[in-house]
């Protein structure tokens, strides 16, 4: 079998795509409903589609596309082929604006090649065939794939792994789901060398083992999302850690979606985040409003194609993400592949709120920089005003304005003055005045919120002034 993270040169692996390209394609002109229609509209036939060298002939797809009809992205098979590459063997979810949610399936032929992902991501982290993995997801209302695909990776990599159960009780099986002290509980007793999880929940989790006095000497790795970290959480794992007794923790963050079942990773801080699966996935990088493709190393819109793929397929997909993209061989590990260098982030993500820009990775930046915070969640919503205070025709009710109000849930005991001290500091770089609730880990606009949830989200599309 190649392995397709270390071959020779760039030539070598764009022949393992096309081949396996060539075969999705086959299927998608065949058996596919949204591009059958899309390609039939822009004139395109699979003779005129020869590789990966042929993309940009292909129309972006967007994620308003797929959020408007998702299940015409799966291929439809006809009744008599049933086999691995038809055969459903699960459905994830992936969440868009405001919490609606779309399925991605897969068949058994695209879970195999999803644990080959999964075992190329703990390649590229250094995992070890000594390690222990604790997963320490939730579980969510609609399966997003973090939970199930952590269990998932430690399989391919043939590692024992833990599923910590961390949340609220599950009200119909209260025996499911676990408070934080009861996961510390399960972490000393399963001594995990690997904690995998939202950055958030672990740093709490760090920080109460921390006033509890129990010792965590056996991490050496800590495995965090992209969404909502800062490398001053970096530092403060770390700096956790070490007090708990490891010796050289170490933090990989990922850049996940759902249309992977998977992540682009690092292997050192600052490599970038690795394509894990080159034979798998083709990505690009294309001007956000031309769609013109740009060179390596520009700033531009990421997009995603299947390579090998037989459930829900997508071709030049934008989730809506942006970044850098480079090709050239990674100087740390070797891996030949795609990397996104820097953290991407999401285009349009950045919001006006009374005339004034917030950004919200600045924004995650300035909070979870913060010992005090260990996670939040911003709205960017209409306060209705009072009727004005007028005479004659003008004392109607006043426009609703804008209004920011974060959740804020601590990483201890609330401080006195903690919610003032915020709402100046935000005041203070963004000039608007915010709404700081407090709130914990357990808020269900925390603990439930899917991967592609923004740290800032605008409800003013669904209220009219």
């Amino acid at each position: 079998m190649v392995d397709t993270l270390f071959l020779d040169d760039w030539d070598a692996l764009t022949r393992e795509r096309d081949t396996r390209f060539a075969a999705t394609l086959d299927r998608i002109f065949a058996y596919h409903p949204f591009y059958k229609d899309l390609l039939t509209r822009a004139k395109l036939r699979r003779r005129d589609i020869k590789g990966v060298a042929d993309l940009a002939r292909l129309p972006v797809t967007t994620r308003q596309d797929y959020l408007a009809n998702p299940h015409a992205f799966i291929l439809t098979w006809p009744d008599a082929a049933l086999s691995d590459e038809s055969s459903v063997w699960d459905v994830m979810y992936t969440s868009g604006p405001d919490g609606v949610t779309a399925p991605f399936a897969s068949t058994s032929y695209d879970f195999m090649n999803i644990l080959a992902l999964n075992r190329n991501m703990l390649r590229l982290r250094g995992a070890r065939e000594d390690d222990r993995i604790l997963n320490l997801f939730p579980l969510t209302r609609h399966p997003h794939g973090a939970f199930a695909r952590t269990m998932n990776a430690a399989a391919a990599f043939n590692l024992p792994v833990t599923a910590a159960m961390p949340g609220t009780p599950n009200a119909r099986q209260p025996d499911i789901g676990n408070g934080l002290d009861t996961v510390l509980d399960i972490v000393q007793r399963s001594r995990p060398t690997i904690l995998w999880g939202v950055p958030s929940y672990i740093r709490e989790l760090v920080a109460r083992a921390d006033e509890k006095s129990i010792k965590l000497p056996w991490v050496r790795l800590v495995f965090a999302s992209l969404d909502g970290f800062s490398e001053g959480m970096r530092a403060d794992l770390i700096a956790g850690l070490r007090r708990l007794g490891a010796e050289d923790p170490q933090v990989s963050v990922s850049y996940g979606a759902t249309e992977m079942q998977g992540s682009m990773v690092e292997c050192v801080k600052g490599a970038g985040f690795h394509n894990p699966a080159p034979d798998q996935f083709c990505f690009e990088v294309v001007d956000p409003d031309t769609h013109k493709p740009l060179e390596d190393g520009e700033e531009g819109l990421l997009l995603l194609t299947h390579l090998d793929r037989r459930g829900t397929v997508m071709l030049r997909y934008a989730s809506g993400d942006v970044g850098k993209l480079v090709r050239e061989r990674c100087p740390h590990c070797g891996a030949l592949t795609e990397r996104i260098i820097g953290a991407p982030r999401h285009h349009d993500g950045v919001l006006k709120v009374d005339g004034r820009l917030i950004d919200p990775q600045a924004l995650s930046d300035l909070l979870l920089g913060r010992d005090e915070v260990a996670d939040f969640q911003a709205i960017v919503e209409y306060e209705e005003r009072p009727a004005g205070v007028g005479i004659g025709k003008g004392r109607g009710k006043l426009p609703a304005r804008d209004r920011l109000r974060i959740r804020v849930a601590p990483s201890g005991a609330v401080l006195t003055g903690l919610s003032q001290m915020l709402a100046e500091r935000v005041e203070a770089v963004f000039k608007v005045k915010p709404v700081i609730e407090i709130t914990s880990a357990q808020d269900p606009m925390l603990a439930g919120r899917g991967w592609r949830v923004s740290p800032l989200m605008d409800l003013r599309r669904h209220k009219r002034r």
